[in-house]
């Protein structure tokens, strides 16, 4: 029997409309759930989630904190939290400072482990490249933190680690692209800058990439590798051949740190004087005084997801006390927060400007656990 052609038409029509509705149902329920996850991100977060018992402090202990550099803000901050639980401790600590080369800080680490401490925290320095070393001490019943010494929070045994301090990088990238894809409506145009010689900028330069990708209607442009080291000299060159490619079409450069932005700023700032369209400039990750001062003054940069690094200091002296206790780690790590022009105006009012300190009552909490309360 023919059908009758009217009917196809129908049913082509209603095919076509589904899928429609269907595509738009999808970009809106995306977009609402994008923008409660930024919007949750951006909140401060003025409630404890962290762990809320566990055991007394041990009195007497060693603890050496090797740093990958002093110098580094990041490592800097974390090294100053430490101090100031330790002040609280009946406890010895003692610095080194890698000095940014991975050869002094690996004979730093072994210098470290002969003293037999306590407890030796890893600061900036990578896990995977010392491991050999780090095997001398667990053979010596030395506990190992690490903080940014591994990709993922958490423990690590095949590194050595008793647990490794991070905000997760994967939910900082995810939070990062969704506030590209919010800020446009759905319709942003990403380039990505990463480097390539970092295991955990590679994972959250992909987690970057795959998020945006989730948006049907946005687009990865580009995903430029640009060693951390080359970024002075190498940038504007990079940012001249992009231009060239994409013009106008980029919304919003996604880099994995700030040090990015820092020198993209001139390049932009000359756009800028020829009147050019200016994309905004998301960092997923750090979160530098520097980063601050551009999201206040809404010049360059739209946000930064900055890491509690004076609460990371205290909860690593709760970790190395939760290990001489034989107790498992805590598992905690600290949610992602996320600065914007919305927030901003609390970092640069503070007097530790440059730090984000969550005012969550953490300090309290973690005596409390140590005096038995």
């Amino acid at each position: 029997m023919k059908i009758p052609k009217l009917f196809v038409l129908l049913a082509i029509f209603l095919t076509s409309f589904s899928s429609y509705t269907m595509a738009n149902d999808y970009e809106t329920d995306f977009l609402e759930l994008a923008k409660k996850k930024v919007e949750a991100a951006i909140q401060s977060n003025q409630t404890w989630d962290g762990p809320k018992s566990g055991p007394q402090i041990l009195q007497n202990k060693s603890v050496f904190f090797v740093a990958s550099d002093l110098r580094n803000g990041g490592v800097y901050g974390v090294a100053k939290g430490i101090s100031e639980a330790a002040t609280h401790l009946d406890w010895q600590l003692k610095f080194f400072d890698g000095r940014g080369s991975a050869v002094r800080q690996g004979a730093l680490i072994r210098e470290a482990i002969s003293l037999k401490p306590d407890g030796i925290v890893l600061g900036g320095i990578d896990a995977l490249r010392h491991k050999d070393i780090l095997k001398l001490a667990e053979q010596l019943n030395v506990v190992v933190v690490g903080w940014h010494a591994s990709e993922l929070a958490g423990e690590n045994k095949e590194l050595g680690l008793y647990t490794n301090i991070t905000t997760d990088p994967l939910e900082v990238a995810e939070v990062a692209a969704l506030l590209a894809i919010v800020n446009t409506e759905g319709q942003a145009k990403t380039v990505i800058f990463t480097d390539p010689n970092y295991k955990i900028a590679s994972i959250k330069a992909q987690k970057l990439a795959d998020t945006i990708r989730l948006c049907r209607t946005c687009s990865v442009l580009d995903i430029q590798p640009l060693a951390l080291d080359k970024i002075a000299q190498s940038m504007p060159k990079t940012l001249n051949d992009l231009w060239s490619k994409y013009g106008n079409e980029i919304t919003h450069i996604l880099t994995i740190n700030d040090l990015y932005i820092d020198y993209a700023t001139p390049f932009l700032e000359s756009r800028l004087e020829q009147r050019k369209k200016i994309p905004a400039n998301i960092s997923a990750g750090d979160g530098s005084e520097a980063a601050y001062q551009r999201i206040y003054q809404q010049d360059f940069q739209l946000a930064t997801v900055p890491e509690p690094l004076y609460l990371h200091g205290w909860q690593i002296m709760d970790e190395l006390n939760r290990a001489f206790n034989a107790y498992p780690p805590s598992g905690y790590s600290t949610p992602v927060h996320l600065v914007t022009p919305n927030n901003v105006d609390e970092l640069i009012s503070s007097k530790n400007t440059g730090v984000y300190d969550p005012k969550n009552g953490y300090r309290e909490t973690y005596l409390n656990i140590w005096s038995g309360k």
